[in-house]
């Protein structure tokens, strides 16, 4: 079993009211490999300069995270800077956006990549997302497949991107995205104006506040972990998603008792990733820290149908 995941490969510079970190490493390929292989083997598939240190790529390498997809080109890495506002993290200005080798990023998928179980589709051109999604499709028809989005694609590429979510079963976006998407105010209708686009799961991420999670025969309102530190923001909703589908890898199985569950360990690995800059926190993340998290936040939540302790464990194969 393995997840593909196409994506951006990034250094970050980011400011917040705990201080500046300068040139860390991200990219939504980046944490999203992260969380998902605390659950299961990743293969990310994006494109870095030739300022992409050695480091970091052993750092990647010591996460068990397969390589093989990723490629060098001429150039610099893809680089963003933004500064978090100090009385509301929710919001930001982004600094500087220097899309550099990713500008002309052309995703290459070797045979392995082709067919992994999930395919996610992380938030690039739906051009590129479409072009993923037939040649994995090709190889295997059978392939899990998630896509995010943002509002520059909604407003350009519209067309293309509903045929990424027509043929997609998990479409995880935030919730501004959603209401552009829908034409609802209301995430409730919007949840479920997205799944007549025939996606047959949605999750709208909002952010602190949690997720909601749209099955076929359920809805869900998930809050967010109440954590003591938020340092930085960045590359949560990404984390949340490899947490999320890492999870669905591992138990290979996407019934709406799944889904809800990834939402659950989705909130729960996000929640550590904020509590550091960069990917520091992710590094050190365990599946016993996890595991511990996780009992602290069904405990505060409240759905009877959770797993308890010895359940989780055995339906993790721990």
């Amino acid at each position: 079993m393995a997840i593909t995941v196409v994506g951006s490969v990034a250094y970050d510079t980011v400011t917040t009211l705990y201080g500046k970190s300068v040139r860390q490493l991200g990219g939504s390929a980046i944490h999203f490999s992260l969380a998902a292989s605390k659950f299961t083997d990743v293969i990310p598939v994006g494109v870095y300069g030739e300022d992409f240190k050695d480091s970091d790529l052993n750092l990647l390498e010591a996460s068990s995270i397969n390589l093989s997809n990723m490629q060098q080109e001429k150039g610099l890495t893809f680089f963003w800077e933004g500064e978090y506002e100090k009385d509301n993290m929710n919001n930001r200005e982004t600094i500087k956006t220097e899309l550099n080798v990713f500008e002309d990023f052309n995703p290459h998928l070797n045979d392995l990549a082709k067919k992994s179980n999930i395919l996610f589709l992380a938030n690039i051109n739906p051009e590129l997302q479409l072009d993923v999604l037939e040649k994995v499709k090709t190889e295997n028809k059978k392939s899990f497949v998630g896509l995010d989005t943002m509002d520059l694609w909604i407003d350009t590429s519209n067309d293309v991107l509903h045929k990424v979510i027509k043929n997609s079963d998990v479409v995880m976006i935030d919730q501004s995205e959603a209401r552009m998407i829908s034409g609802f105010n209301n995430l409730k209708d919007a949840g479920f104006k997205i799944m007549e686009l025939s996606s047959k799961n949605v999750v709208i991420k909002k952010g602190e506040h949690g997720a909601l999670i749209f099955t076929s025969d359920q809805y869900y309102a998930l809050p967010g972990f109440l954590t003591n530190n938020v340092k930085d923001p960045t590359g949560a909703g990404d984390s949340f998603a490899g947490a999320f589908f890492g999870l669905l890898d591992r138990v290979n199985s996407y019934n709406s008792k799944d889904i809800f569950m990834a939402g659950v360990i989705g909130t729960v690995v996000a929640s550590f990733m904020v509590e550091d800059f960069g990917v520091r926190a992710l590094i050190e993340l365990d599946m016993n820290m996890i595991y511990k998290r996780y009992i602290t936040y069904i405990k505060s939540i409240g759905y009877s149908f959770i797993f308890d302790e010895t359940q989780f464990k055995d339906y993790l194969n721990l």
